[in-house]
């Protein structure tokens, strides 16, 4: 992403709330530190390690996830569209959405049992809490957001101190961003994209520096929720935390519906359900077609050469994953969900 001479914010105030226009990514203040990654020693220096990074999706898009409840990756609205977030090219200027404690902590993580959603559990001298992630699935029946991104965070021990950030860099960091506050929450736009801040339970809101970010305290059997939907060239939905929950459970019981349907019982059955579940996240659910990979511009090593967008549908890699959806075939036969629902198909083809 290139420099550019900074620009002044031009900024309005809502009682204590700040917002106005940012400018572009690269003329604005550096990202917000908050949540401070390295206090846990999660992130060493400004990058995470590729291996360290989780990926969810919705059939449409995939965001990738760090072990330090950083979202550093997700283009919308589909998966070859410009980033929202996208630190992990650009940890300055790249923007992300940050969720973690703010005392030092670890984590430990898994994807719930045949699902592509994300459990991560942060673990301090003052209690622990467990962040569930996903890009949710839905139906066509009702008026949802375009995209979805929810964050749920539970109370496990202790009282644990958290705090958030969301950073949006739209297209790339290049796009000049808009912030403003409807219904009582933050939105994000730029030009034809836009975003909301649906929070409950996480402290109030506050905008500054590119940002919108908040702390609050988590206390055991306590729940929280940050839900981002996300709408381009059509009117954003504003979801109600009723609405989010049940989406959310709706997400894990549509994946492990469709990963019930695999007939594969033999040697290694987690590790094969598990790569077929990430191959899945590479499925263009309205299409059938296959992506390479959910990531661009990434060279094979730092300063190498082959940092190629792989965010097409390949000829050879889209041979081995249909051979690979072929051998694990379904228990019945399906059909495509229709228009433009995000509910995952049950392979690339029919079974």
């Amino acid at each position: 992403m290139a420099r550019a001479a900074r620009k002044p914010a031009r900024a309005a105030q809502w009682g204590g709330w700040e917002a106005g226009d940012m400018g572009t990514n690269s003329g604005s203040p550096p990202m917000r530190s908050d949540p401070d990654p390295s206090s846990g020693g999660l992130r060493l220096g400004v990058y995470v390690p590729l291996r360290e990074y989780a990926v969810i999706g919705d059939g449409r898009t995939a965001a990738l996830v760090a072990r330090d409840g950083s979202v550093d990756w997700l283009g919308v609205p589909d998966l070859d569209s410009p980033a929202v977030f996208g630190a992990v090219l650009d940890a300055a200027r790249g923007g992300r959405f940050a969720l973690a404690p703010s005392v030092p902590c670890r984590a430990e993580r898994r994807y719930l049992p045949g699902t592509n959603v994300l459990e991560t559990t942060f673990v301090t001298a003052r209690g622990a809490v467990r962040v569930t992630d996903a890009l949710t699935l839905h139906e066509n029946a009702t008026l949802t957001p375009m995209r979805e991104l929810l964050r749920r965070v539970e109370g496990l021990s202790g009282s644990v101190p958290m705090c958030w950030s969301v950073q949006p860099r739209f297209g790339y960091g290049t796009r000049r961003t808009r912030f403003a506050r409807h219904a009582g929450g933050p939105v994000a736009t730029a030009g034809r994209v836009a975003l909301a801040i649906r929070a409950w339970d996480v402290g109030e809101p506050e905008c500054d520096y590119g940002a919108i970010s908040g702390h609050f305290d988590l206390a055991e059997g306590s729940r929280a929720l940050i839900a981002v939907p996300f709408a381009d060239q059509e009117p954003l939905v504003l979801p109600t935390r009723a609405e989010c929950e049940a989406r959310l459970d709706g997400t894990c019981a549509a994946w492990r519906s469709w990963a019930h349907d695999r007939l594969y019982t033999e040697r290694w059955h987690q590790a094969v359900m598990r790569s077929l579940l990430a191959l899945k996240l590479l499925v263009h659910a309205p299409s059938g077609a296959v992506a390479a990979a959910v990531t661009t511009s990434l060279p094979e090593n730092i300063g190498g050469e082959r940092n190629w967008d792989y965010r097409f549908s390949w000829v050879r890699d889209s041979a081995f994953t249909l051979a690979a959806f072929l051998r694990l075939a379904a228990r019945r036969r399906h059909t495509p969900t229709s228009g433009g629902s995000c509910m995952p198909r049950s392979s690339p083809i029919r079974t």
